[in-house]
């Protein structure tokens, strides 16, 4: 028989993941002395020390990160179960939740909609938008089955984490239709001219600069904007010329035109859509097909 039943291991886990057992008590919504009890009694069980405490932190001993690398894999597998279960609560409507960080540009969640309800007509989508790390938590705990990024983060701690590219876009200037006349001399007009940029944040930012800097142009930053639509009303409203990706001066769904002042040269940096999927034993349904067939074209 086991010496020690899954609420043992659970809170252990728990403990383990948030670092300290008051932190523990808020997820779980029980009181201190509750989980305290079911350490010792665990590590009891297990003739074995899982925490050194100091003050008010827990650190994993030895012995307790070699169990801590067993309970991640239980409860992983445990939350894949029921995920599994959800994938299916809908009466033969599949379910699929997607996750996007906020800098990811629109026009690639349209797409992707779109794929997904042209190839599964009668999927039920659920989006949610928040910053790549969140993403990633999200991904690990089965609360999303794939997030859509326009950056990945490699580390040890994301060995679980597989990316896929979905697009290599290139970024062109554009402009409003009856300003491009101004502009014909690529990219020497850019100078002084009024540009409106994306954030720091952005992974194109730095390259753009760069291109500036190669082409000896100094333009007038009248603003720094991450939202590509917003930047794309703001262009049509002759506010200035703007760095955009092709797929969004292009294939938007309001159809409006810009001028694209680069068509015929050297993109001015690329923007890269991410697919990040976990390693799972068995993966949702419609994961696979998204990522053999589903990309972006400009």
């Amino acid at each position: 028989m086991i010496p020690f039943n899954y609420h043992h291991l659970f809170y252990f886990y728990t403990v383990a993941r948030t670092g300290s057992i008051s932190k523990a008590c808020e997820k779980l919504n029980l009181a201190q002395p509750t989980i305290s009890t079911q350490l010792k009694q665990f590590e009891h069980a297990l003739k074995a020390k899982l925490f050194i405490r100091e003050k008010k932190n827990l650190t994993l001993t030895d012995e307790g990160r070699h169990i801590l690398f067993y309970a991640a894999e239980i409860f992983d597998v445990g939350r894949e179960m029921m995920d599994g279960l959800n994938d299916h609560s809908l009466k033969d409507r599949l379910k699929i939740q997607i996750g996007t960080s906020n800098l990811t540009p629109k026009v690639a969640i349209d797409a992707l909609l779109h794929f997904l309800y042209q190839t599964t007509p009668e999927v039920h989508i659920s989006i949610h938008e928040d910053r790549t790390e969140a993403l990633l938590d999200g991904l690990r705990t089965h609360l999303l089955d794939i997030a859509v990024t326009d950056t990945i983060r490699l580390s040890r701690n994301e060995e679980d984490i597989e990316h896929h590219l979905a697009a290599k876009i290139p970024v062109l200037f554009c402009v409003n239709r009856s300003l491009a006349s101004k502009y014909k001399n690529f990219p020497e007009d850019l100078n002084g001219a009024p540009v409106i940029f994306p954030t720091s944040q952005s992974q194109v930012h730095a390259a753009l600069h760069e291109f500036f800097i190669k082409h000896n142009v100094v333009p007038k930053i009248v603003g720094e904007i991450q939202d590509a639509e917003l930047v794309r009303e703001l262009v049509l409203s002759g506010m200035g010329i703007a760095p955009l990706n092709k797929f969004t001066a292009t294939q938007s769904p309001d159809k409006k035109p810009l001028v694209i002042l680069n068509p015929h040269t050297q993109p001015a940096a690329f923007e890269h859509i991410y697919l990040l999927t976990k390693k799972r034993k068995k993966k949702h349904p419609l994961v696979p097909r998204i990522l053999e067939h589903f990309r972006l074209t400009s």
